[in-house]
This record gives structure tokens, sequence and C-alpha cells, in this order.
């Protein structure tokens, strides 16, 4: 190597000054060059900012963001339209879920929700996960200052805070494989009994509450991701189709008396004698006898009837009068309305009587006055209110009649069948009192002995009844086909003097024998007393189907099912809540740190970039610099083992001050594929002692590899 005139070599020192200044142990023969040396210097720096700074600012936008995002999406989209559904933020954290629109995919049969929101939060969750280390890597900057600085007042006699050996391999773990395995390993060495171990210094206590509360955080939010994946859910949910109803008046959904039939309304006119649609030989007979025909159109649910009758099971059975075109929401492109509207009802409150009757000694009832019903067993003739004594053994003396009482009285029967009752007597609004008195049928029922309290030795069933005629708002659930009698109220007793008249004109008894004789007389598991009171409130009700007419919907819309999202508020909040809070706990790790400063250090100029001879050549892939900051070189050493690995196994080839102030931990350990460069674990020998560990092989004095 040709070197300029200026140039002076260093003349080589004597074997006994090379001992002098680095041992008798160095590798260096005389007339050698020592190698080159690390010195410090009085120039400053801080973190670095591409693998400081920035890694933290990118877990802070991170977290925070996706926080925001979760939260935005969810709200976003929240469904619109739902029956019974609030939009928005506030609104579903009182109800407790979110009810998102966000998609749905299908396959085949199967329709489901795309649940989005579950796909972000597991990548929060993940992101996080993996964005822990980069927060503890600006805490090992933090505490590389710190012990940087605590060994440097060390020389002006300040107190010694530094770690100790294991410490320091706590350490190690704590902030270079942040994991529950080395925070335990930490936290079970913390919690020794200060006689097993040294004193715990600021810069491990600090990394180690720091290290805790990352992995709380991280853990707690892989937990809310769980809870938030196992009740999220996809659900078929009513929604409104816009547009679907413009005009209220188009939707004849209620129903309501026929008033063009006669009004019962007009002052004046509520007189029992002769309410409307009475005549002295039937209900609605004459010109109004196209009534009964359509009522029966009714009673049997034809599907030419304009309306059915449906008994309300959790409202005391009351039976109440429904569109017939409402249809349920069966699949998923069907549309029905949900609405309001106004109905009729019937609500039937019975009692049988027959067990508290008097009987004679064949087991029949003669006389009901015990049970409060005088009238009963009734006695009727051709005449009016003239009933003479009848034996009722006597087969076909015994007439099937339910009739009203007013007052206590009956009235008289017409022609044997149509009940009339004297001048000067009005229904109340409210309750009507009805008598009842059956013959049960054994022909062709498989005979299994009815109740005794029930039914006589004759099979004859006694009972009174309180019958209610209702004004009501019908709701209609099509999601779940469901119905509801809001807002009910007694019609007014001239219009319940008219609704009652099929009942007590006796056009439906044999309709209400029929209906009960089978179930009565064949099971007696059947409450006998139930099954009178659904069946005459449906019949009763079902018998005026005739004098109804539709009427328009106070509110309605026009709906079809959607598949929507649900996702519990709590769960959200957790992981959203978590993320914030790991957001702020960056930012303050950030803002702790990022200041952190330490002196830099360098090296002498190679011997080989010299001219000096008997040096190798640095490694082309080699990463060395001449100069660092100390506080990069604190930071490696107490996030990565291989700096204390190459302390260890240092090469002495001349490179080794270069490596040890490299930037990257790769560069700092000598590597080789020699034979030199293996080590081999075991039981060693390690001057008069032998011990377990590593060990690397090397020359001996014969030329040969051994284990040093």
């Amino acid at each position: 190597m040709d070197l300029p005139a200026s140039y002076k070599r260093t003349p080589p020192l004597d074997e006994d000054t090379t001992a002098l200044l680095y041992g008798r142990d160095t590798s260096y023969r005389a007339g050698q060059h020592p190698p080159p040396q690390v010195i410090p210097s009085a120039k400053q720096k801080r973190v670095p900012i591409f693998t400081g700074v920035l890694p933290t600012m990118l877990v802070v936008f991170l977290s925070a963001g996706l926080a925001i995002f979760l939260v935005t999406w969810l709200h976003i989209h929240q469904a619109q339209g739902l029956w019974g559904y609030e939009p928005g933020f506030f609104a579903a954290i009182r109800n407790g879920t979110f009810i998102v629109d966000e998609g749905y995919k299908e396959s085949g049969e199967v329709v489901q929700a795309s649940l989005r929101a579950l796909t972000f939060s597991s990548v929060a969750s993940h992101v996080v996960g993996l964005t822990s280390s980069f927060l503890m890597t600006l805490v090992a900057y933090r505490t590389a200052s710190q012990w940087l600085e605590n060994s440097r007042r060390l020389a002006e006699g300040a107190q010694d805070q530094n770690p100790t050996p294991v410490q320091y391999g706590l350490l190690v773990g704590l902030l270079g494989a942040s994991n529950i395995v080395s925070l335990y390993r930490a936290i079970r060495y913390a919690l020794r009994s200060k006689e097993r171990r040294s004193k715990l210094p600021p810069i491990f206590v600090e990394p180690l509450i720091i290290a805790s509360v990352v992995l709380a955080l991280n853990h707690a939010l892989g937990v809310s991701d769980l809870w938030l994946h196992t009740t999220a859910r996809s659900a078929v949910i009513m929604t409104a189709v816009p547009g679907g109803v413009s005009d209220l008046s188009t939707v004849q959904l209620g129903v309501a008396f026929n008033e063009s039939i006669c009004d019962p309304s007009v002052p004046g006119s509520p007189v029992v004698s002769s309410p409307c649609l009475a005549y002295v030989h039937g209900w609605a007979s004459g010109s109004w006898s196209w009534i009964i025909p359509n009522a029966w159109l009714v009673l049997s649910n034809s599907t030419s009837a304009p309306v059915r009758v449906i008994n309300l099971a959790d409202q005391n059975n009351t039976a109440v009068m429904v569109p017939a075109g409402v249809q349920a929401l069966n699949s998923r492109t069907s549309m029905s309305h949900t609405f309001t509207a106004p109905t009729l009802a019937v609500r039937s409150n019975c009692k049988i009587i027959t067990g508290a009757c008097v009987q004679d000694q064949n087991g029949y009832v003669t006389d009901c006055t015990p049970a409060e019903a005088p009238y009963l067993p009734l006695k009727w003739d051709f005449t009016l209110n003239s009933p003479p004594a009848c034996n009722f053994s006597i087969p076909n003396c015994f007439p099937n009649r339910i009739f009203g009482v007013v007052d206590g009285q009956t009235g008289g029967f017409v022609d044997n069948i149509y009940q009339s009752f004297g001048p000067n007597l009005t229904l109340p609004s409210g309750p009507v009192t009805l008598g009842m008195q059956l013959k049960l049928n054994q022909d062709n029922v498989v005979y299994l002995e009815p109740p005794k309290w029930a039914v006589d030795t004759g099979y004859r069933l006694f009972g009174t009844c309180e019958v209610e005629y209702l004004n009501g708002s019908l709701t209609y659930d099509p999601s779940e086909n469901e119905y509801k009698l809001l807002n009910e109220a007694h019609v007014p007793g001239n219009l319940t003097a008219t609704l009652w008249g099929p009942l007590i004109s006796q056009y439906v008894t044999n309709r209400l024998i029929s209906d009960i004789n089978g179930l009565i007389m064949g099971d007696p598991s059947i409450d006998p007393t139930k099954l009178i009171n659904v069946n005459l409130a449906r019949i009763a009700l079902g018998a005026v189907g005739g004098v109804v007419q539709p009427v328009a919907a106070t509110q309605a819309s026009l709906v079809r099912q959607g598949v929507f999202g649900l996702y519990p508020v709590a769960p959200v909040l957790c992981v959203s809540g978590i993320l914030y809070a790991y957001a702020l706990f960056a930012m303050f790790i950030f803002f702790s740190s990022v200041s952190s400063k330490s002196y830099t250090v360098s090296t002498t100029a190679s011997p080989k970039e010299d001219g000096m001879e008997e040096y190798p050549t640095p490694s082309k892939t080699s990463n060395t610099t001449n100069e660092e900051t100390a506080l990069v070189l604190g930071q490696l050493w107490l996030t990565d083992p291989l700096p204390l690995v190459a302390a260890v196994f240092s090469r002495h080839d001349g490179q080794d001050p270069q490596r040890s102030i490299a930037n990257d931990s790769l560069d700092m350990v000598y590597d080789t594929d020699g034979k030199a460069g293996r080590l081999v674990m075991g039981v060693t020998a390690v001057g008069d002692e032998t011990r377990f560990g590593l060990k690397r092989r090397g020359k001996n004095f014969r030329g040969s590899y051994e284990t040093l």
C-alpha cells in the first residue's frame, strides 16, 4: 500500500511493552500495533427517530385510530328504520346493543351478516400484541440513559443504583422479549425476601411496572376481543321498507261495527227490549238475513271471510278480530305490514256451578239457588214470563240454552228459542251476565268419565258467565306473527245489546257444544272452565262477523326482513376503551423517554486502514461504524442477548472494539463457519473448576482443535 510522504509509521512495540499495556494474555506479539480503542466523546445525541420515536408514534396512532374506527364504523352503519329501535350512539348504549347493517353473505339457504366489526376488533388485538415490543424498546432507551448516567456519577461518589447481574438478565427478558413468562420471572424475583435478593434499583422497578401495565392491557384486549366474538351474532330483524305506506287511508287493517246497518250510538235507542237487529223471530232476520251466513264464514275461518277471530293466550284468552289478509314474514324477501288498528274483542269469564247446585236422588240438578243462580235450571214454555214446572229427567224437556240475565231476570223465550226482555230494561257499559245449561253428547266419543263437578248424571253442565264486549287497538308484529290488544275499553251498553244478540238467540249454542263436547267427555286432563272461556269468547265474537267492516289503521309500516349484526355494547366499549388506554399509556412512555440522551462513542482508526499488516479485513457485510450513540448501544444491551454473547465469546482479532459499537447486534458477534466458531455445551473446565456451560473450541499448542 502506498502511503503519503508525510505519514510516519509508528515503531512497533517490544514484547515487554505490549505485555505491560495489554497483559500477558494478549494475542498481539511484539512488533504489532495495538488494536483500535473505543473512546467516549462529549457529543450528545437523543433517541433515534426511526428506531425509537416513529415506532412509538405508530403505536399511538394505530391503537387510538383503531378504537375510533371501530366505534365510528358501528355508529355509521347502525340500522335505520327498525321497528322499535332508535339509532344513535347513546341510544345504542341505552338499548345495550349496536344493531348494524353491514351487508350479508349467502351460502345456499344460509344467510348471515358479514360482522366486519369483529374483523376490526381482531386486527386491533393483533396489532397491539405486535407493537408492544416497540413500547418496550423505547423504555429500553430510557433505562439505558439512566444506567449510563448512574455509571457516570459513580466516579463522582454517587450511590450505586445500577442493577446486579441477575437484575440485568431479568431486564433483558422484560425489555427484549416482553411476555408473560419473562414478566412472571421478574415479579417472582421482586417478591423474594430481601435476604434472598439484592436491593431493587429504580431502573429495574420502573421497567417492571411498565411491562406489567403493557402486558395487562395487551391481554385484557385479547379477552375483550374474545368476549365480543362470543357475544356478537347475526339476526333476522324486521325493518321498514322506505316509502312503503304513503296513505294510511288505503291500509284497511282495522275492524269496527258497520254503522250503516244501524247506529246504536243514537241517544234514546239503547232500550234492550228493542236493540238494533233484534226482531221477534230472531236476530238479524228479514232484510238482514245475509248477516248470519257471513258470520258463519268468520266462525269457520273461511278464506273468503274478511276477518278472522283468534284468542290471545297471554291476555286471558281474549278473542279479537284480525284482518284476514295479513301474513307473517316467512322469508327474507317477503313483505308485510306492522300496524296498530281499531278492533273488536270479547273476553269471557265463566264458572261451572253444576257441583254447587241441588240434585235429586237420581243425580239430576234441580235448583242452582245455592250457587247464586236461581234461574238455573231454566224452565220455559211458549209464553213470556210464565215458566211452568218441568221434570228435567224427561228427555227433550231439557233445553240447551245460553241466555242473558239482567238484574236477575231472564225474560222469556219466543218460540222456545229467542230470548226477549220486557220494556224499560237497559244494559250497562261493562260485563253482561249469561246463564248456561248444556247437555253433552256421548255419541261418537271415546268415553272417559267426565269430572263429577262439571256435569250431573244426565251429562248436563250448568254455569254462569261474565262476558265483556270491548273496543281496543290491535298491534301486529309480523316478525313474531304476534298480536296484542291495547287500550281496551267496554263498548257502550246499547252496542252490547246488539252484539250479544246471536248468543241469546241460540244461533251458536250448538256450535259451542260441538266444540267442547269431545274434549270434556274424552280428555280428563282438559280444564272444562278454560275450554268454555276460550270457545265462548271466540264464538261470541265470530257470530257478529257479519256486522263489521274494515277501517283504516292508525299506524302502519310496510316491513321486510333484514339480516343485521348485533354487537353488545359492553364488549365493544371494553375493546375501544382498552385501545384508548393503551394509546394514552404509549403517549406517556413516549413523552417520558423521548428526551433521553447520552454521549457518543467511537473507535480509533482501523490498523488495516492505516496500512498496518497482519490484521484481517472487516467483513464486507459488516454494519460496523466508527461512531455510535451510547444510548443506542445501551438499548441493544438491554433488549438483545447478542451483545453479551459478543463480550463473552470475543474473537481477539483486532475488530472486537469496532464490533462492540455496531448499531446492529448481529454485527457485534464474530461469526465463522469454521471449527473455532462452534460452541459445545456440557461440563467444561474453567481453570481449576468444572462447571456446566458453553465453551468455544480452539487450537492447542499442537495445532489441533479441542474445547478450551
